[in-house]
C-alpha cells in the first residue's frame, strides 16, 4: 500500500473538503482518505489499481488545481 500527500488549492469550505473525501473513497483501490481544508492538502493512502497519476486526475477534474 502506499501513503501520498497531494497538495491542492481551491479546497474553501467544508461541502468541498467533503466532497473531495466521499469522490475519492469511491475510487477502486483507496484505502483512506483525508482532506485538510487548511493545509490544502488530501492525505490518501491506496494500493493498485488506484495510482497517483489517476488520483490526482480525480482532484483536477473536481476542480482543483494540483500544486
Amino acid at each position: 500500500m502506499e501513503s501520498k500527500v497531494i497538495h491542492v488549492s481551491g479546497i474553501n469550505n467544508n461541502t468541498q473538503q467533503k466532497q473531495l473525501e466521499e469522490h475519492l473513497k469511491l475510487i477502486d483501490g483507496v484505502k483512506k482518505v483525508s482532506v485538510n481544508q487548511t493545509n490544502e492538502t488530501i492525505s490518501i493512502n491506496f494500493e493498485t489499481p488506484a495510482s497517483l497519476n489517476n488520483l490526482e486526475k480525480e482532484v483536477y477534474d473536481l476542480g482543483f488545481a494540483i500544486l
